[in-house]
C-alpha cells in the first residue's frame, strides 16, 4: 500500500458509504420563532442521508448547514404538516456533522430526524478555524 495515498475510512472512501448507515433518531426537536437561534442537531459521525420532517401544524421549518445560512437566505423549506399524522418530510443525501432548524415563521415549531450514520470521524470535515469544528459558515451556498 502506498504511503503517500493510504486507504481507510474517509470522505473520499466509496466503501464508506455502500455499506448500511448506523441509524440515528431524534424527535420532539424544538425549532425556535424564525428571529431566535437555530437548534443545533449535531451528529456523532458524518452522515449519509437525513430525513426531516415537520410534525407541526402551525408552521413551516426551515432546514440549513449553518446557523448563518439558516437565519440567512441558504436553506430548506418544509411545509407545516396538514394533519396531526400526515408530516411532511424531506431528505438529504449529504456528509454532514450537523443540521439547523428554524421556524419560518414567528411561531415556533417542532421536528423529527432520521440519519444514517457512516463510520467516519466529523473531525474529517474540518474545513478552517482553530476551533476543530466543521466550518460550513463561509461556504457559498450554505452560510
Amino acid at each position: 500500500m502506498s504511503q503517500q495515498y493510504p486507504y481507510g475510512v474517509g470522505l473520499q472512501n466509496v466503501g464508506s458509504y455502500q455499506v448500511s448507515g448506523i441509524p440515528y433518531a431524534t424527535s420532539s426537536i424544538a425549532a425556535p420563532a424564525s428571529s431566535g437561534t437555530p437548534s443545533e442537531i449535531s451528529f456523532p459521525d458524518v452522515t449519509q442521508r437525513i430525513v426531516v420532517s415537520n410534525v407541526n401544524t402551525a408552521s413551516s421549518l426551515r432546514v440549513g448547514f449553518s446557523a448563518n445560512g439558516t437565519k440567512g437566505t441558504n436553506y430548506f423549506i418544509i411545509p407545516a404538516a396538514t394533519t396531526a399524522t400526515v408530516f411532511p418530510t424531506q431528505e438529504f443525501r449529504v456528509k454532514v456533522s450537523s443540521i439547523f432548524l428554524l421556524s419560518h415563521t414567528s411561531t415556533p415549531t417542532s421536528a423529527s430526524v432520521f440519519a444514517e450514520l457512516s463510520n467516519i470521524d466529523t473531525n474529517l470535515l474540518l474545513r478552517s478555524g482553530p476551533t476543530g469544528l466543521p466550518n460550513w459558515s463561509g461556504s457559498v451556498g450554505v452560510g
